[in-house]
């Protein structure tokens, strides 16, 4: 009977985190109706929302109230970049990612989605300063939510364990830049090709993730690739069916489309954040996204074939001597 209990109340804190992120992102679309911005929608919001509400655990090394913080920043630092280099997107792209990986690198935390959160503007030529502050608000909005229910016991506070140095080896920038030089081609694919949702920002932050030495993921391409493909058609068919075809309220369709995403990482039973986030980025584009989901799953592939190559083989190698022989503390 207790054991009962005890697992009908879990049942119900699970429901309560869902309905709280949901909400969220209603909220979201509320704003940018009310304004009539689409530089409000924040797809990023989505793998917050996945990784510090609805997961049981943090996924990311960082410490709560810096999130908001590391977001903004490579928020603004996204907007000034898509304004003054916008003839030069590959040049824009890639001072953005090695920027967010000098930050990661300095504050000594894993916080991907600030990858996302800083090139998305540039993908997007959104100049708006509405864009960081409503990275600003979500993120804040999220840290509150997420230190409520770990107060009231609805979630672990437990942050996954790694190993942290005080300075900066050479074999972590040499990883940052590896990293890099894998995703350029499909930078300048993009470019010539007029195709940004090649370069979809959460597929950057998948291949970032992958490629960390602690991953096991990569070793499931077919399965990520499948969840991808069907987290971005959830998406692009809310965005074409019930947002532009029967012209339902944004603050009901992104939620929708959300809770698709999730329903098909459930059942791929594979969670990860920046691909939630691909379900919320069809309302930030313009124009048709009837192409968006193969568009998508071909950069996804490009880059799943970079974490399968000698090119992540090295990459984690060079890291995993570096991490015996540093004096870690």
């Amino acid at each position: 009977m207790v054991s009962s209990k005890k697992g009908s109340h879990q049942k119900v804190v699970v429901i309560i985190r869902y309905v709280l992120a949901i909400t969220i992102i209603s909220l979201m679309g509320v704003a940018s109706m009310m304004l009539d911005d689409k530089a409000v929608i924040y797809p990023p919001a989505a793998a917050m929302l996945l990784g510090l509400i609805i997961k049981e655990r943090q996924p990311w090394h960082v410490s709560p109230w810096n999130i908001p913080v590391l977001l903004t920043l490579s928020a603004l630092v996204g907007i000034i970049l898509a304004a003054r280099l916008e003839a030069y997107p590959v040049t824009a792209l890639s001072l953005g990612f090695l920027f967010t990986g000098a930050l990661l690198l300095i504050t000594e935390a894993t916080l991907f989605p600030t990858l996302a959160t800083c090139l998305l503007p540039i993908v997007l030529h959104n100049t708006s300063w509405t864009y960081p502050a409503s990275v600003l608000m979500l993120s804040t909005l999220t840290i509150l939510i997420s230190t409520l229910i770990t107060r009231e016991g609805w979630r672990q506070t437990a942050i996954p364990s790694f190993h942290i140095t005080r300075r900066i080896s050479m074999g972590k920038v040499r990883h940052w830049l590896l990293m890099w030089i894998s995703m350029l081609p499909l930078l300048i694919a993009a470019q010539q090709l007029h195709k940004n949702a090649l370069i979809a920002p959460p597929l950057i932050v998948v291949l970032v993730s992958l490629c960390q030495p602690d991953d096991r993921k990569h070793r499931h391409p077919r399965r990520v690739l499948a969840t991808i493909f069907l987290s971005s058609c959830s998406g692009a068919f809310c965005r074409m069916a019930l947002l532009d075809g029967l012209s339902m309220p944004l603050y009901i369709v992104m939620p929708f489309a959300m809770a698709l995403s999730l329903m098909v990482m459930n059942y791929m039973r594979l969670i990860m954040p920046p691909i939630a986030a691909l379900s919320l980025l069809p309302f930030a584009l313009s124009g048709n996204v009837l192409l968006f989901p193969l568009l998508v799953s071909a950069g996804a592939a490009y880059l799943l074939l970079c974490t399968r190559t000698d090119i992540r083989k090295f990459i984690i190698h060079r890291m995993a001597l570096i991490w015996q022989t540093e004096p870690w503390k």
